[in-house]
């Protein structure tokens, strides 16, 4: 198989990406290939470029916002066809064993052979690479279908930043009249507003400037409440159903926490780089439990994908698009924090 796949990768710690080719696995008998139409710059990307969370693998090709078509399928694959409009989160292998916790329940992210669709190594040794490129390989298993009347390009985001709020909004039961409170509005707290404003709730802002308010508000924000001015945040305590944390910077969590009504649930979704300091006082004095979710099983991700193409208004990232020859100035956006709210090659 003389295969070779064209795309962008860095060759040591830093943000500046390079061309770089290289030969996939063989398509094994479950696999797919998908050929990429569009792949979203996610924060994640700039974390493992960097070696933010730890030594990466180089030349590392990020990408895993991916949509595409498929180009070719093992003989095992029945559920896509040539051609199907399908797309690619941050996994691409796990062991789906029926005996395995994670896999048996659809919770395939949490599998402890799971791997992920870049900066990772197959069971046989070989590097994953991502969607920084032309084409992808991946298991069948980990695809899913991008439903008809979604954006592709604002699709795309939904794969890892959609799952990221989706998940937990489904898994602490977010329900119609709740009052959820997303701190951070950027790539992912955008999403968080707009699904749990779908799910029903009263959602409430929470950003540390006054200058997503506008933003905020168009996402379907019912309120904007500022996280440096500790004093307002006082008056609302115990005022909060669910909090969804997207930051991935550290944040004044005890004002934040103390948000929380008595048995209530904060859930950390950004990953920062540094620990957190948890105020233990401020969970004790609410019964309140902290949190935390990483993305959502390939199942979870088709459902998320169903809910936002169904829904009215559809749910989809608000995206600037570059040709994959910029990919280095799209990059560099998001190192400067400038997207509203999310770049997509």
């Amino acid at each position: 198989d003389e295969t070779e796949f064209h795309g962008y990768a860095v060759f040591e710690k830093g943000t500046h990406l390079k061309k770089f080719s290289y030969k996939p696995r063989p398509l094994s008998p479950d696999d797919v290939e998908i050929k990429i139409a569009y792949c979203g710059i996610c924060h994640s990307d700039v974390h493992q470029m960097t070696s933010g969370w730890g030594e990466s693998i180089y030349p590392l090709l990020p990408g895993h916002e991916i949509v595409g078509r498929v180009t070719q399928k093992g003989a095992n694959v029945t559920k896509f066809a040539i051609g199907d409009k399908v797309g690619l989160g941050p996994h691409c292998w796990g062991c789906l064993q029926k005996d395995c916790d994670a896999c048996s329940q659809g919770k395939e992210p949490y599998c402890n052979e799971k791997r992920e669709t870049y900066n990772d190594r197959y069971p046989d040794g070989t590097p994953t690479r991502g969607g920084y490129a032309d084409h992808v390989r991946a298991h069948s298993h980990f695809v899913v279908r991008i439903p008809e009347g979604l954006d592709d390009a604002a699709a795309a985001p939904l794969l890892c930043a959609g799952i990221t709020v989706y998940s937990p909004l489904k898994r602490w039961k977010v329900k119609p009249g709740d009052k959820v409170g997303v701190v951070g509005i950027g790539g992912l707290g955008h999403l968080g507003v707009m699904f749990a404003k779908a799910l029903g709730a009263h959602v409430v802002a929470l950003s540390s400037t006054e200058n997503k308010k506008k933003e905020a508000e168009k996402l379907g924000a019912d309120e904007y409440w500022l996280t440096s001015d500790a004093e307002a945040l006082k008056k609302k305590s115990k005022s909060l159903d669910f909090i969804l944390a997207t930051t991935s910077g550290n944040a004044d969590w005890d004002s934040i926490i103390r948000l929380l009504k008595i048995d209530a649930t904060i859930c950390l979704v950004g990953l920062p780089e540094e620990d957190l300091k948890i105020p233990a006082f401020a969970l004790c004095a609410g019964r309140r439990s902290f949190a935390s979710s990483a993305v959502g099983g390939p199942g979870e991700i088709q459902e998320m994908l169903e809910f936002a193409a169904k829904h009215s208004p559809k749910i989809e990232a608000w995206v600037k698009v570059f040709p994959i020859d910029q990919v280095n100035a799209a990059v560099q956006e998001l190192v400067e924090g400038k997207p509203r709210f999310r770049n997509v090659l």
